[in-house]
């Protein structure tokens, strides 16, 4: 994803999905990609719509580990499959253990450190793509999230 790619009006959630994801939300809360949404006591975006929104990066976000309650993400759908980790490593860095991770996208994301526990397929019209919305636990913190090595072959001895 671009750092000059501008909010389009069809990545907006309608006003189902605003509620939705906000009765969803417990405690001290984070919106990474927050777009145009209202929802999160800190709200993070590249393309920032309004002063309430914070401008950074959600590869590298600047707040300290278990910070947040529940933590929000709706990344961008163009991010290549190798760029996918870093945010929702992100995610879970910045989560407290027991906190929620609330995650929108067209892929189901997966760390050892979360437990899925509610799943959603998500539809909305005239964009018609559908997408998983995904909450998760966390259940423990690890010091560093990084890239599992996927390619790593194991030997028969």
């Amino acid at each position: 994803m671009r750092k000059d790619t501008l909010l389009q009006p069809c990545w907006v959630w309608n006003h189902t999905v605003e509620r939705f994801i906000r009765d969803k939300v417990q405690g001290y809360s984070i919106n990474i990609c927050a777009g145009k949404s209202s929802i999160g006591n800190v709200k993070i975006d590249l393309d920032p719509q309004n002063t309430s929104v914070i401008k950074g990066d959600m590869k590298s976000l600047s707040f300290d580990d278990n910070t947040f309650d529940t933590v929000i993400q709706d990344p961008p759908w163009k991010i290549g499959y190798y760029d996918r980790w870093k945010p929702f490593f992100e995610c879970v860095r910045i989560c407290k253990v027991g906190g929620r991770i609330i995650y929108n996208a067209y892929w189901l994301p997966q760390s050892d450190d979360v437990k899925l526990e509610e799943c959603f397929i998500r539809i909305d019209e005239p964009f018609t793509n559908a997408s998983v919305l995904s909450i998760f636990k966390k259940i423990k913190h690890r010091k560093k999230y990084e890239l599992p090595n996927i390619f790593e072959v194991k030997l028969c001895e």
